[in-house]
């Protein structure tokens, strides 16, 4: 797959060279492209990788529904005489992005953890936000909020003049035309395709990539991951495993999680039986409530209620959930235990960078009589109220 990439870059930097002349020539040499080597050293994340020489840094999203299939190539141009064309999967980018907008809590959480709170000048919607550092310079007029609904404003975001925007995007997204004809490169990151809970906080190392904080996010990381491993270590003994329900219904629809989704992860690291673990995919499935109700009524533990925060109100959007065995026994947590004004909570926003403290509050949860830590404390999840 590497070799088919570098492949895609001798032909690009090739039909540059016709139209820049002796500016591009150095492109064409061997050790301008074929000395790339892969750095950041990934061990979870499979749908980005990032090589390096000295003239170009390269990093390949993979988007599509085969992940060893390149869906974008980003170049961060370390020579600023180099002279590299754009196409429609590739995109050309200054070695360092001073200025950004963020389209997602998540990846602002990751890039303010990378310390680069001040270069983010815009994000999507504040509603989502728990950050403190960001809503403090929304406060001061420092970070522009671009959109309240699915589409962004784009006239306000091009006016910004933000040097990459990173964006959520589903397998086949396309960047906006009329951003990338303003010249704004689009980023569409697929972290939510990965199927481990490592997998999408070693995401970090993707956004370190653009901001040239490679060594923090590899230390960030490493971090996170021996405390995971440390935690997940303590349920591998455990005799008895409690089966788990999660989410509820949207609509007439109940979109339960696949059997290779992060959530099942998480429940089996956590010493849990997922219900639907046996089902071969990473995606959701859009099932009844009856066909839930069949396999689920004796579940030990139900999680993820949206934005549920007391069993009567669950009873009140469908009183069916009351013929759950987890309903009547009062088996009922949901990730909202730190909410903002909006009442949106910071499990997804922090959560997908620390993995740790989510599966720290799953055995707690579902194992009460492991010692996880020397006080009980709980970072995501609190039981409902009655």
């Amino acid at each position: 797959m590497f070799k088919k990439i570098v492949q895609i870059i001798l032909v690009v930097v090739t039909l540059t060279s016709c139209d820049h002349g002796s500016n591009a020539e150095g492109l064409t040499s061997n050790k301008a492209l074929t000395d790339l080597k892969p750095v950041g050293d990934l061990k979870f994340a499979k749908r980005f990788s990032i090589s390096e020489n000295a003239s170009v840094r390269m990093i390949c999203l993979f988007g599509n529904k085969d992940p060893k299939d390149t869906s974008a190539i980003y170049y961060l141009l370390k020579d600023s005489a180099l002279k590299l064309s754009g196409s429609k999967k590739t995109f050309i980018l200054n070695r360092k992005c001073d200025r950004i907008a963020s389209l997602s809590s998540v990846y602002s959480t990751m890039l303010t953890e990378l310390g680069e709170t001040e270069k983010i000048v815009a994000v999507e919607n504040l509603d989502y936000y728990n950050n403190p550092f960001l809503l403090e310079k929304n406060r001061r007029s420092a970070l522009a909020e671009l959109s309240k609904g699915p589409e962004i404003d784009l006239e306000k975001t091009i006016l910004l003049h933000p040097n990459v925007v990173f964006t959520f995007g589903m397998s086949g997204s396309v960047p906006d035309a009329k951003l990338t004809d303003a010249g704004i490169p689009v980023v569409i990151a697929v972290d939510h395709l990965e199927e481990h809970p490592l997998a999408r906080a070693e995401w970090i190392k993707f956004f370190a990539a653009f901001t040239d904080k490679m060594d923090l996010a590899d230390s960030l990381f490493k971090a996170t991951e021996k405390n995971y491993d440390q935690l997940r270590s303590m349920t591998q003994a455990v005799h008895f495993r409690p089966t788990v329900l999660t989410e509820i219904k949207t609509g007439e629809l109940w979109y339960v999680p696949g059997g290779k989704s992060f959530v099942s992860t998480f429940i089996k690291d956590a010493g849990g039986k997922y219900l639907w673990e046996d089902v071969p995919q990473s995606g959701s499935l859009a099932l009844g409530l009856e066909e839930v109700f069949v396999k689920a009524k004796e579940a030990d533990f139900w999680l993820n209620q949206a934005l549920v925060n007391s069993k009567k109100e669950m009873k009140e959007q469908e009183p069916r959930y009351a013929d759950f065995k987890a309903f009547q026994t009062g088996q009922l947590y949901n990730n909202t235990l730190h909410c903002n004004q909006k009442g949106y909570s910071n499990y997804w926003e922090t959560g997908i960078l620390h993995p740790d403290q989510i599966l720290s509050d799953l055995i707690q949860l579902l194992h009460p009589e492991l010692k996880v830590q020397d006080n009980r404390i709980f970072y995501f999840y609190q039981k409902l109220k009655d």
